[in-house]
């Protein structure tokens, strides 16, 4: 396994956590009845939103000096996830679309959500194209040694 492998599983690793600490979030805004525009105090908004930075600062970080552990093989594996993980995430905001038009009412939802569908979206993607990227790695090449 190199380096750029090592990488595309900690990115799937992040995006997992991403993903959880965002349910987490709209699962204790859901609970605490929390809305940006309704309370005095937002101190809970506050520490919500400073979890979820936290898997994102990861990203940057694994994203810091990428270009030096890649060679011409692994370019093309992350090109051809890029592209996976961006259909994914279109996907997944079309699904949250169609729901969201289902279960609210004319279709109107909290401005509370349209961070988190963004944020959902993003690491979706990644997660996404981290699968595929190790799907890709998998398959094996002909005439390459394993």
């Amino acid at each position: 396994m190199n380096k750029a492998q090592k990488r595309i599983w900690l990115k799937l690793a992040v995006s997992v956590a991403g993903l959880l600490v965002m349910v987490g979030m709209l699962t204790v805004i859901k609970i605490h009845n929390l809305d940006m525009a309704d309370t005095t105090d937002h101190t809970a908004l506050r520490v919500l939103g400073l979890l979820c930075t936290i898997p994102l600062i990861l990203v940057v970080i694994l994203d810091w000096g990428w270009k030096r552990i890649y060679d011409e093989r692994d370019m093309d594996i992350e090109r051809r996830s890029m592209v996976i993980g961006i259909i994914a995430a279109f996907g997944f905001l079309g699904g949250a679309a169609v729901i969201l038009l289902m279960i609210r009412p004319l279709g109107a939802i909290k401005i509370i959500f349209l961070p988190s569908l963004v944020y959902l979206a993003y690491f979706a993607c990644l997660l996404a194209s981290a699968v595929a990227a190790l799907i890709q790695y998998g398959w094996k090449i002909k005439g390459e040694k394993s």
